[in-house]
């Protein structure tokens, strides 16, 4: 009954995640937690998951950052902070602020159910600061956020060029 109940959240966390995606612009990778240690030691696990995106998508000749470089890019947030974050990741286009990839409730109502899924104990990652950000691609601009539980992980990553 148990794991029937974890691989329906698993199932959810999916569905919810792949209906913010907007490839090439907004991409997501989540899954079991597969990582060394727990999800409140840091960044390290996250960023593994976030290399393996970014790897994925990362522009032709372009430097990808390697984990490490990744690591030392993202700062914790609140789970409140990571709904807004991942919010706007979803909603608004970074290159062009005014202009809209998803409808923001929608988006918003999406992402509360993600951080309710992965629950209080969930531990959340970006690479913004306040206006501004650290990179983790070789695109021009990216955003990212990261959560993780110690059960599952969730990666939501915009990505654009000027």
């Amino acid at each position: 009954m148990r794991k029937r109940m974890r691989d329906e959240s698993l199932v959810e966390l999916g569905r919810l995640l792949k209906s913010l995606a907007g490839k090439p612009v907004v991409c997501v990778r989540y899954g079991r937690w597969p990582v060394r240690g727990a999800a409140g030691d840091g960044p390290a696990g996250l960023a593994e998951q976030v290399h393996e995106l970014v790897a994925e998508i990362h522009p032709p000749g372009a430097e990808a950052p390697d984990g490490a470089r990744i690591e030392a890019a993202l700062v914790p947030l609140t789970a409140e902070a990571a709904v807004e974050a991942m919010t706007a990741l979803a909603a608004d286009d970074l290159v062009r602020p005014r202009h809209a990839l998803k409808d923001r409730e929608v988006a918003r109502d999406a992402v509360t159910r993600i951080v309710h899924i992965l629950g209080p104990t969930a531990s959340w990652w970006t690479n913004q600061r306040g206006g501004g950000w650290d990179p983790v691609t070789g695109f021009t601009f990216d955003g990212v956020v990261a959560g993780g539980n110690g059960a599952y992980f969730v990666v939501l990553l915009q990505v654009g060029e000027d």
